[in-house]
């Protein structure tokens, strides 16, 4: 295997391989897609003062040093510069001084990548470089320089030949073994909306749009449950899979092919399911490391995908797990983890929490551009507002695969839910129950945790606060006073179990850290049933 990947890499890097990526007929492009994520002209005017800030890794350019000579520690900063996913910033700044630093980028690129590259050529980046050169075509060209056109052609065709050699269900199969779900498969759907774009966009590229297609729906029946949730069960990665998922509809829609209908069906089910995971705030929730967007963004998809930017979704997500209790100013998502899904969560029973337009608690933040390491600390069971046994994830191991229950109802016109799991059923002989009522005015969220055990465990019941959260505690150590900008909570719980407020991180979606608190109620299961009781009340 080592033996074969040195001889492709050999092979690839020679002129040989060049010469046939060269034996392209030049094609006249038939349609300019429509990018569904809006461009930033004030990104933009960063951009064109030499300003690069991608996620909180900024590189200021000089005259001395072109973008493509900084080496930056960071792999994501590395990798975004490569994709001209920016491009859609300088474009909304417009105007000729944009365009023409657009076309001075890229031609300072075509000098050091007009071959093939490892890193530069990478199939996930190429696509979505295909992707933002096509996309943005009629703005790089509106001046009609033909050297420049023809230079900006040549090499893009080159690499949609690349491209397509490469990108067989093989090869996405790969990238799950290298990557996290929610990275491969958005890489995936990224690498597939390229070779569409291609085949669409182009004269002469029906074989590549009839074989990418075969690959993207067998994608979407491996990546989406029955309610249109991506199995990740990361919101975000929904969202930016749905945006890909769109415009390769309106690419085809615009070549007045029909739009297939696992495709529409696939569309209109995930921006439904999505609108579950939608806040008070209009954003995203955290679950599982995901990112919160902003509410223009996620209006903007949702308006393409169905015109309904501002509908309505469910309530319940019974076979993805997912449960809201909402009132007019509250709202609580829970993780009720069902046992028909095929990815099962790390954090079973995890609630994020809303009052008003504020976030009060949930997990600790966005995964989005963090490495490894950091990806599995933020999905992990302590990383949410949830129980935890022995610190240990649940349903890992030996309760990969356990049983889950959950069940919704209303009385006295409160919402209330009941959860059962069994994720750590076999490594610490113990079943976990989770009740919440949320009231009718929103000013009072109660909840019961209950260990039923079989031996001694250590358990931890954990809820991490925003960082705009004002946190004191009690000199007795028995509640908590909470201030948001306009409200006052109080924390109060009853049970076996001591109360401490530690310190906590939320991370930002521009991957920035924020120091916060959490409040943690610590025991043991010494007797076979254990209950602690707990609430939040609104007092201001």
């Amino acid at each position: 295997m080592i033996l074969k990947k040195l001889f492709k890499r050999i092979l690839l890097k020679t002129p040989i391989y060049d010469f046939y990526l060269t034996k392209n007929d030049l094609s006249e492009i038939l349609i300019t897609p429509y990018d569904p994520w809006p461009g930033d002209s004030s990104i933009g005017e960063k951009i064109l003062q030499g300003d690069l800030n991608f996620v909180s890794k900024k590189k200021e350019l000089t005259s001395k040093k072109l973008l493509w000579q900084i080496n930056n520690s960071k792999e994501f900063w590395n990798e975004e510069i490569h994709t001209f996913s920016w491009l859609r910033h300088l474009k909304a700044r417009s105007g000729p001084l944009a365009r023409k630093h657009a076309r001075k980028l890229i031609t300072d690129w075509l000098k050091k990548n007009n071959k093939w590259n490892e890193k530069t050529w990478r199939l996930d980046i190429i696509a979505r470089r295909i992707s933002s050169w096509t996309t943005n075509m009629s703005f790089l060209l509106a001046e009609k320089d033909e050297e420049f056109s023809l230079l900006l052609k040549e090499n893009l065709f080159k690499q949609i030949k690349h491209l397509n050699t490469f990108t067989t269900r093989n090869s996405l199969e790969k990238l799950d073994k290298v990557y996290e779900m929610s990275d491969s498969s958005i890489k995936k759907f990224k690498i597939l909306r390229g070779l569409i774009t291609s085949g669409i966009c182009f004269e002469g590229g029906q074989k590549r749009y009839i074989k990418s297609l075969t690959l993207l729906k067998n994608e979407i029946d491996n990546n989406f449950n029955e309610e249109g949730v991506h199995l990740s069960r990361v919101p975000s990665t929904q969202l930016s899979i749905l945006g890909d998922l769109i415009t390769v509809r309106d690419i085809i829609m615009a070549a007045k092919i029909d739009v297939p209908e696992y495709l529409s069906s696939q569309i209109k089910k995930s921006a439904h399911s999505l609108r579950f995971f939608r806040t008070l705030d209009g954003t995203l929730s955290t679950f599982n490391g995901s990112k919160r967007e902003t509410k223009f963004v996620i209006d903007k998809i949702l308006n393409a995908a169905d015109g309904k930017a501002r509908g309505k979704g469910p309530l319940t997500l019974t076979k993805s797990g997912y449960i809201k209790l909402l009132v007019p100013e509250a709202c609580v998502i829970l993780d009720s983890l069902s046992s028909n899904n095929k990815a099962f969560s790390k954090t079973p029973h995890a609630l994020e929490v809303y009052v008003g337009k504020h976030r009060l608690l949930g997990s600790c933040g966005s995964a989005f551009s963090k490495g490894i390491e950091w990806k599995k600390i933020l999905k992990s069971t302590a990383a949410h507002s949830t129980l935890s046994l022995g610190e240990a994830d649940a349903f890992i191991g030996a309760d990969f695969r356990q049983k889950a229950y959950s069940k919704r109802y209303t009385k006295d016109g409160s919402e209330l839910v009941e959860l059962i799991h069994y994720g750590y059923f076999n490594r610490f002989s113990s079943i976990c129950f989770r009740k919440i009522e949320l009231g009718n005015d929103g000013k009072n969220i109660a909840g019961l945790d209950k260990i039923e055990s079989k031996k001694v465990n250590k358990f931890n019941i954990r809820f991490h606060f925003s960082p705009e959260i004002k946190i004191s505690l009690s000199m007795d150590k028995r509640s908590v006073v909470l201030v948001t900008k306009d409200q006052g909570w109080r924390f109060l719980y009853e049970g076996q179990a001591k109360l401490s407020l530690d310190s906590s991180i939320f991370i930002h979606d521009d991957g920035k850290i924020s120091s916060t608190f959490q409040i943690v109620l610590s025991g043991s299961t010494k007797k076979p049933q254990t209950n602690i009781l707990w609430g939040f009340k609104r007092i201001s």
